[in-house]
């Protein structure tokens, strides 16, 4: 079926707008109430806070580009467009917008979980159960399936052009199929990274000599990555309508706000474990670290907090038959560890 024969009237566009920017919006809240909390609360900001203002970014770009697409025609239909004046150059601009954008929307969903597993190894640490080696190992891989995929939408036509414009004489692709194979292969170790990192931190918190509301708040908190997990599964089932021929600008909709909603969900995850204490201070109305104020201790001396995604909190290894009574609350909210009451020092891996 050609596309100047595609049903004309209706839009997406609007949906597709309200999604791209309400889903980033609550990313670039969720994000700076991290950054804030870890630079000016507990005032140590880590590399996690990096990976996830980085993915941030290249949502933001990909949202961008989706928004530039939308004012070109994306979300109407292929053949209204197309009978505009203009309107095969648009359709070949918003093609282009759409693999240009590709990579973005992959580093937006691929970077979080590298602050996710920087976050799991500082509160979780040693576990009988997993090993450090084997957390990085799978994110691992998922970043290079993902930069495989990448490097796949770019060289599949040749040339490149001919992906997004079709009268370039000469031109040619691979089978579609190579591109929905190996996107299918992405989004399932995307989908089983999510599921270990989730299940690893909520399976480890059991083990721990914590109240029961503090291991339920913790793993829900990082088990929020479980949603995105099922986000990059439903997105799946669409990929085949990146290539679609029949209306491309408007069957590719679903696509894109399913890859909109997974970038930032998964973004919101990595973050939202890291503003534990924000809430604590908002709940308790205490007065917020700033850069020029400190928190002063019992005998007024300076004191910096300490970041969750810093502490050495691969030390709180099970300590229930050695009586240890330190709990997590206390190490996630950065108090002070007195040297008193230090747990002996957890065999490394």
């Amino acid at each position: 079926m050609d596309t100047s024969e595609a049903v004309t009237g209706g839009s997406k566009q609007l949906e597709l707008s309200l999604v791209a920017w309400i889903f980033t919006s609550f990313a670039i809240v969720t994000v700076f109430g991290k950054i804030y909390t870890t630079t000016f609360v507990l005032r140590r900001p880590g590399w996690d806070d990096l990976m996830i203002f980085l993915s941030l970014l290249a949502s933001i770009v990909a949202s961008g580009l989706i928004q530039a697409s939308v004012d070109l025609g994306l979300g109407k239909h292929t053949a209204e467009v197309k009978a505009q004046p203009g309107g095969s150059a648009g359709m070949v601009m918003t093609k282009k917008l759409q693999v240009l954008g590709y990579p973005f929307n992959i580093l937006a969903y691929s970077l979080p979980n590298v602050a996710i597993l920087i976050l799991i190894e500082r509160i979780v640490g040693y576990t009988e159960t997993v090993s450090r080696a084997f957390l990085r190992g799978v994110v691992v891989a998922q970043l290079i399936l993902a930069f495989v995929s990448v490097i796949v939408i770019f060289v599949q036509c040749q040339p490149t052009a001919y992906s997004w414009d079709q009268t370039i004489e000469g031109g040619k692709c691979w089978d579609p199929n190579v591109f929905n194979y190996t996107s299918y292969v992405v989004s399932a170790v995307t989908a089983f990274t999510d599921l270990v990192l989730a299940v690893v931190p909520i399976s480890a918190f059991w083990r721990l000599q914590i109240k029961l509301h503090q291991k339920i708040e913790m793993a829900v908190m990082l088990g929020l990555t479980l949603i995105s997990a099922i986000f990059t599964v439903v997105k799946a089932t669409y990929l085949p309508l990146f290539n679609d021929r029949i209306d491309p600008l408007y069957n590719v909709v679903i696509l894109v706000v399913w890859g909109l909603i997974e970038q930032n969900v998964v973004i919101m995850a990595a973050s939202i474990p890291t503003l534990r204490p924000l809430f604590r201070h908002i709940r308790k109305k205490g007065p917020f670290t700033t850069p020029t104020s400190y928190i002063r201790s019992g005998n007024n001396t300076k004191e910096r907090r300490t970041s969750v995604s810093e502490l050495p909190l691969e030390q709180m290894k099970v300590n229930v038959a050695r009586g240890s009574r330190r709990s997590f609350e206390m190490h996630n909210s950065s108090e002070e560890l007195h040297e008193e009451e230090r747990p002996q020092a957890a065999t490394r891996w």
